[in-house]
């Protein structure tokens, strides 16, 4: 038995088929089919119905699941022990949204200050990433894992209010208020919002009723684009103020949105919690955002 296919057999079983397993595997479709095929005859046993539906685990998958989870839990320890290292030396990993992100590469420097053996790579990203397989060292959500060998420590709360270009207000004289009822008072103006697969976010949901049924005029699928499609005079928006206060092109209508501020957590795998590199880089996250504290409460501008 090559005991790499019990992997492909694990992204198998979550995720139903070929493509989206050779997809998390990065690998192509027909690897994938054929690693599975291999395992079966290794075992002389079929671990899967072909479906229409998809690929459905049998019985006898389903008795070797356990087993197979065992297996990788046990490898991604393995692989999580390389990343040991009483140094501060190496590569750390940063995963996060697209907003946080790129409140840290506007930071970098003072996250790598006196620190020229290490290296840091930030990753924006709307999934969460999987810290038990190394996908990140840090992981910077917008709420506290679950389950799992994590720990967590929630860092702020940042602000949500409406904005839109200066020369946007300008040119249509834009007043707005919390306090403005539903309806006309809102559908009057164009606006940026998400696109209908990303409708089920808190701001997209709490928009959606005060626009008494109108539709955003722009729709964009991540929060920079929806920055950039605001900053560029598309129309009024709903955007974090640690992230839309320091643009000077952009103006703020309202004051925060209460029932729109949030959580940010940190999140790291207890294992590699002590590593120097990482918990040097984690303190000095969480020290830069304590020290916008005011930004990201939506009390400073610029």
């Amino acid at each position: 038995m090559n005991w790499d296919d019990l992997r492909v057999f694990l992204a198998l079983v979550e995720s139903g088929s070929l493509s989206a397993a050779a997809r998390d595997l990065g690998l192509s479709q027909p690897t994938v089919g054929r690693r599975v095929q291999a395992l079966e005859h290794a075992l002389d046993e079929r671990l899967f119905d072909r479906l229409p539906r998809g690929y459905v685990p049998t019985t006898a998958a389903r008795a070797l699941l356990p087993m197979a989870q065992a297996m990788a839990r046990a490898a991604e320890a393995v692989d999580r022990r390389r990343a040991v290292s009483d140094t501060l030396e190496g590569s750390v990993r940063i995963s996060a949204g697209a907003a946080m992100s790129r409140f840290l590469c506007n930071r970098v420097a003072l996250l790598l200050d006196g620190l020229p053996g290490l290296d840091l790579e930030i990753a924006a990203s709307f999934q969460f990433t999987n810290l038990s397989r190394r996908e990140a060292d840090i992981a910077i959500r917008n709420r506290m894992p679950e389950r799992g060998d994590l720990m967590a420590r929630k860092v702020t709360e940042p602000a949500v209010a409406v904005y839109a270009s200066r020369d946007y207000v300008a040119r249509n004289k834009v007043t707005l208020s919390l306090g403005d009822p539903p309806g006309l008072a809102w559908s009057r103006w164009d606006w940026v919002d998400y696109d209908e697969a990303r409708q089920h976010l808190s701001t997209a949901q709490w928009l959606a009723p005060r626009l008494g049924g109108a539709k955003a005029r722009v729709a964009c699928s991540t929060p920079a684009e929806k920055l950039d499609a605001i900053r560029g005079g598309g129309g009024l928006g709903l955007l974090s103020c640690y992230s839309a206060d320091t643009e000077a092109d952009l103006q703020r209508l309202t004051d925060p949105v209460d029932e729109l501020r949030g959580e940010t957590w940190m999140v790291v795998h207890q294992d590699l919690r002590d590593v120097p590199r990482i918990r040097t880089i984690a303190d000095r996250v969480v020290a830069l955002i304590h020290d916008n504290a005011a930004l990201f409460a939506g009390r400073r501008r610029g």
